[in-house]
């Protein structure tokens, strides 16, 4: 962890003294202007959450709109579990059983067939 009592502090987002106020995040100190999400350079409050990319900090819309796998229906990223079929994702309820026209559920992992290699659809669906 960071050292707080250090008399040299430097900043790691600019590599400059800190003679003031600091964040310390990721284990190291930054100024408070200097800590910023490293896609789109916005400032990050200290009281925000915050993800990691390459041990630099990334925004929660940044992890959204570039590093979060998006669903093949709706386009949205996707947060928690879902379907994967070959190298597309999908949010459960965004997926209906080609036969019943009923939504998946979380959990319905092992109800789900695959038909023609495009189509969903419930095991018990005929």
């Amino acid at each position: 962890m960071a050292d707080l009592s250090t008399e040299d502090r430097v900043c790691a987002g600019c590599d400059r003294h800190i003679d003031s106020a600091w964040v310390v995040a990721l284990n190291k100190h930054w100024h408070h202007n200097c800590f910023r999400c490293s896609h789109c350079y916005r400032k990050i409050d200290s009281k925000e959450s915050f993800l990691t990319k390459n041990d630099k900090p990334v925004c929660q819309g940044c992890n959204n709109d570039h590093f979060r796998k998006k669903c093949k229906v709706c386009f949205k990223p996707i947060a928690g579990t879902s379907l994967v079929y070959k190298d597309d994702s999908f949010h459960h309820a965004c997926v209906k059983c080609y036969i019943c026209g009923i939504n998946f559920k979380e959990g319905d992992q092992e109800k789900i067939r695959i038909v023609n290699g495009k189509d969903f659809k419930h095991s018990d669906c005929k």
